[in-house]
């Protein structure tokens, strides 16, 4: 997208009345030095016509004329002195055009314009609307009370992409990704800026557990198709691809990023340790038993991710007839283990649109988010299964789920019963 700076404006003015008074002064000025010259030959010839009357006083003293002809050549001299006096006066020598006068204050009020508006830098260009919002509430209670207030704005001013982008971001900030995508997919109908496109598809992966296959991706790939360099679209294309156990694709997107920030900053810094452990996490998997040529040099396929794919914890889903009975048809059923103490971010997430009940389900290191640890490094797991109307991996209001802590690894025939709405 692009626009024209604020400032555009006044400067063609700025050069369009500067080129006027340019083309007045030049005018001004041959006229001037026209009159000048006049003026300099009136008073060479009145010189010249003062000498020779002078002459011919002389010639009628000395008898060498008439005075009939004295009175006739002293009176043709005197008419060519009249002229002369005549032609100067019509081309007098001013000193200044009142229009340069005009013309020059509405110079120095213009440059007193240009200063004020470019004196700011930050003024240059108007301030992208992914730039303008800022979260300022911290605890739950103020989110929360900051989400209501947005929430009645955006129903009083639905065509208000800052309110939009507000609500998102509050949304965002309670981990309620479903709800910030939804938000951002109406400010960018309103503002469709390349930052915006990328931060929508951050929340929708991270609404569907990590999962970028799909619009995340194409989102990701739109914005790098027409800006190859952006810094945003590149750093979550390498988190993307980590995701998707593609270490070396992860790898050059993150080199492409680092080159576009200074080594020594904090992004930079960051990108390094993302290298980092990519390259770790590659030279793991290039050491694991059974592993691929394909999986050694990190080019994993996207639609068949790298990893054990035996099954580390194998069960089903189950659901009594009073659950059954509400769940929605196209209702998305997610499965996932997470360790017990620490991160409570998944290791391992199943997700399906069951028709029938009750629903199987494996988890294996296949189905982690990228980064460790993996589903076989831990002795025992927390499991939860949740069935969510909207498809949205954070939990909503109204899903159905059921946790069991202590799950050994490598357990089979494992039932998950589902007999109540969670609270």
């Amino acid at each position: 997208m692009s626009f024209l700076p604020p400032w555009l404006g006044l400067l063609w003015v700025l050069l369009a009345l500067g080129a006027l008074a340019a083309g007045v002064l030049l005018r001004g000025l041959r006229s001037q030095g026209q009159a000048v010259a006049i003026a300099e030959q009136s008073r060479t010839n009145r010189d010249i016509h003062q000498q020779h009357l002078a002459d011919l006083d002389r010639s009628l003293a000395e008898g060498r004329l008439t005075a009939l002809q004295h009175q006739a050549a002293r009176d043709e001299l005197l008419r060519h002195l009249l002229d002369d006096a005549s032609r100067a006066d019509e081309h007098p020598v001013a000193a200044v055009p009142a229009r340069w006068l005009w013309l020059v204050g509405a110079l120095v009020l213009l440059s007193g314009l240009s200063y004020w508006q470019l004196g700011a830098p930050q003024s240059w260009w108007p301030v992208p609307l992914s730039q303008q919002v800022k979260i300022s509430a911290t605890t739950p209670e103020q989110l929360a009370e900051q989400t209501r207030v947005w929430q009645q704005a955006t129903q009083e001013r639905p065509k208000d992409a800052q309110a939009w982008l507000t609500l998102a971001r509050l949304h965002a900030a309670q981990n309620a990704h479903a709800p910030a995508e939804q938000a951002l997919a109406r400010v960018l109908a309103l503002s469709p800026e390349p930052d915006l496109w990328i931060e929508r598809a951050q929340m929708k992966a991270l609404s569907a557990g990590g999962v970028y296959t799909g619009e995340p991706w194409q989102w990701i790939e739109d914005v790098l198709r027409t800006q190859p360099q952006h810094l945003n679209a590149l750093v979550l294309a390498g988190s993307a691809a980590l995701s998707e156990k593609r270490h070396a694709a992860a790898q050059d997107y993150w080199q492409r990023a680092l080159a576009l920030v200074p080594a020594d900053s904090e992004a930079g810094q960051g990108l390094q340790q993302a290298l980092a452990k990519a390259a770790e996490m590659m030279a793991e998997m290039a050491a694991a038993p059974g592993a691929t040529a394909a999986a050694g040099a990190g080019m994993v396929s996207a639609v068949t991710p790298a990893g054990d794919t035996k099954p580390l914890i194998q069960g089903e889903v189950r659901v009594s007839p009073e659950v059954q009975s509400q769940i929605a048809a196209g209702s998305t059923l997610f499965v996932y283990a997470m360790a017990e103490e620490g991160s409570r971010r998944p290791v391992a997430i199943w997700r399906g649109t069951p028709d029938a009940w009750p629903v199987p389900f494996a988890l294996n290191d296949s189905m982690g988010m990228g980064a460790p640890p993996l589903l076989s490094s831990l002795t025992q797991v927390r499991l939860v299964a949740r069935i969510s109307k909207t498809g949205s991996a954070q939990k909503q209001a109204g899903d159905f789920q059921v946790e069991m802590p202590g799950v050994k690894t490598g357990v089979r025939g494992l039932v998950l019963n589902m007999v109540v709405a969670s609270p």
